[in-house]
């Protein structure tokens, strides 16, 4: 991760993505819009050519349904990428202990450490109903951000089976447990 999109991920509270990543994330919304674009396309070209098609009926519903699919699926990966955010004044050294606990627990592996952020990501088995996820954690004055993402370097998933949910809980647990 770039000091760029730290410093933009600090200001929006979103995880920034490279564009590959952005493709593989938001895959799912370009395969829903694939279908009304090539209808719309199709009609725009028959139309040039001075043999335009009237649009049939039950054709509507191949335009309005995947659309509103892909609004929803973009709305919903996009709100994925979402920080968490936990305020403490722990230093990072007893972050560190607390981040590599839970990362022996729940079978992370890092892929980037440096001053503000770790990226780590899970290789679970193929039974597990997950691909892999990508955890983001970035330090900030007193407060650490934490995001868990389906892992964009893999087959685009949009569902974890809720180890996205469990990554981000637990590790936000154990920091505010020893916050207290």
């Amino acid at each position: 991760m770039t000091e760029q999109q730290v410093k933009y991920s600090l200001q929006t509270n979103k995880l920034q993505l490279n564009f590959w990543d952005k493709v593989s994330h938001f895959g799912i919304v370009v395969f829903l819009l694939f279908i009304p674009l090539l209808f719309v396309f199709f009609h725009i070209k028959d139309s040039l050519n001075g043999a335009p098609k009237p649009i049939k009926e039950g054709e509507i519903y191949f335009l309005i349904v995947p659309t509103l699919l892909a609004i929803l699926f973009y709305k919903l990966q996009s709100d994925r990428l979402k920080f968490k955010e936990v305020i403490t004044t722990l230093p990072r050294q007893h972050l560190n202990t607390i981040i590599e606990k839970v990362s022996a627990e729940l079978k992370w592996y890092p892929e980037e450490i440096n001053k503000n952020v770790i990226i780590a990501k899970t290789h679970p088995s193929f039974f597990s109903g997950s691909w892999g996820e990508q955890i983001t954690i970035i330090f900030d004055t007193n407060r650490v951000l934490v995001n868990s993402i389906c892992d964009p370097d893999k087959k685009s998933s949009i569902v974890s089976m809720g180890r996205n949910k469990k990554n981000e809980n637990k590790l936000i647990k154990e920091i505010e447990t020893a916050s207290c």
